[in-house]
């Protein structure tokens, strides 16, 4: 019996520290740490050149739809002709033979 009444006091004992342990705040820097503008100018540059070069596909992109809209508005659409099925065609002539069992 006391050893179950001193696990339960240890366990408790051992929550209470992991729960007050997760209401400190993270250590704040002690100070700040600044970039020189020459290393945050690199990111700035390649982000520049990645919307200029999306911006391009995009401009060859709907180019091309126009294309491909006026290549198909210009040539006529032909349908194919319906053709049955070999199972059809077979239970079609059948039929017309008059062989009904």
């Amino acid at each position: 019996m006391f050893l179950l009444i001193t696990g339960a006091l240890a366990a408790g004992l051992v929550g209470i520290v992991m729960i007050a342990g997760q209401w400190r705040q993270a250590p704040k820097p002690i100070y700040p740490v600044r970039a020189a503008p020459e290393i945050t100018q690199l990111p700035r540059d390649e982000h520049d050149l990645i919307a200029e070069m999306i911006k391009a596909q995009l401009v060859a992109e709907r180019s091309q739809f126009e294309k491909q809209k006026l290549a198909a508005s210009a040539t006529p659409v032909r349908s194919k002709p319906t053709t049955a099925r070999p199972r059809v065609d077979r239970a079609l002539s059948w039929l017309r033979n008059g062989r009904n069992g």
